[in-house]
């Protein structure tokens, strides 16, 4: 086997924090005072979700042919499954779900 190299650690550890802010960013809404809700914070963790899952597939092209396709494939599954999930909440809670 192969060694895994350092860009394939940091793909896959972006792809990992992206999904990571994907799923809590809705919590990160009630960052106001006494919890309450803010946009600030509803926006702050959907662009660092989307910040990661990208700087992720950056990470992913500028090394492309030496990635193992195993960690590709994992790599896409997460990406996609980020931006799918905040997306669709982003559109939830813009139509007042």
């Amino acid at each position: 086997m192969d060694n895994i190299n350092k860009w394939e650690i940091t793909t896959l550890v972006l792809a990992i924090i992206g999904v990571t802010f994907s799923m809590m960013f809705q919590g990160m809404a009630y960052w106001g005072p006494g919890g309450s809700f803010t946009w600030i914070g509803f926006w702050v963790g959907a662009i660092l979700s989307y910040c990661f899952s990208l700087s992720s597939i950056v990470c992913m092209s500028l090394n492309k042919y030496k990635l193992h396709i195993l960690l590709v494939t994992i790599n896409i599954i997460l990406i996609s499954a980020t931006i799918l999930w905040t997306t669709f909440i982003i559109i939830a809670w813009q139509s007042g779900m």
